[in-house]
């Protein structure tokens, strides 16, 4: 597991770098996927969050990311886990090849780590922008960096990601 965690931190880091795209305005994106991280403890309300984007016409999908294996799975969340990948990071299932052949407008990331396998989804997401949680280490693959806070963050949220323009 840890070679596997060092590949994938390797290629995720080749990618970030290749990684340049003009960013579309919220008004005009349709396709939104929130990757959240189930071992670490929530302060942001998924549910509400959803149901925002999606009253606003927007497409949500809700991909859950565990190391530890232990988790609380919310009604029409996806489950990843670091078993779901090869060696080199290639996905075992179906539906995760599909999902990385897909393209979202946003990504946005409900993890405070800096998590390897939170990055490695997103970036096969192909989103024009990605957006989550300012860490230290800053995380490179963010477009843009929110600081969290301790209630309300699905109103937070919100808020700036409604303020992007192209």
């Amino acid at each position: 597991m840890i070679f596997q965690k060092l590949i994938i931190e390797w290629l995720s880091k080749v990618r970030i770098k290749k990684h340049s795209v003009q960013v579309e305005g919220f008004n005009k994106i349709k396709n939104i996927v929130i990757i959240i991280n189930l071992d670490e403890k929530k302060t942001c309300d998924l549910e509400a969050l959803i149901h925002s984007f999606e009253v606003l016409g927007k497409n949500v999908e809700c991909i859950g990311v565990t190391l530890i294996g232990k988790y609380f799975v919310k009604k029409g969340m996806k489950i990843v886990r670091n078993t779901d990948f090869s060696f080199f990071g290639k996905p075992k299932t179906a539906w995760i090849q599909q999902f990385f052949n897909m393209k979202s407008d946003y990504a946005l990331l409900i993890d405070r780590s800096s998590n390897y396998l939170i990055n490695h989804v997103a970036i096969h997401c192909k989103a024009n922008c990605y957006i989550g949680y300012k860490s230290v280490p800053e995380n490179k693959l963010l477009t843009l960096q929110l600081t969290a806070l301790l209630e309300k963050e699905d109103e937070v949220f919100l808020r700036y990601i409604k303020l992007i323009e192209s």
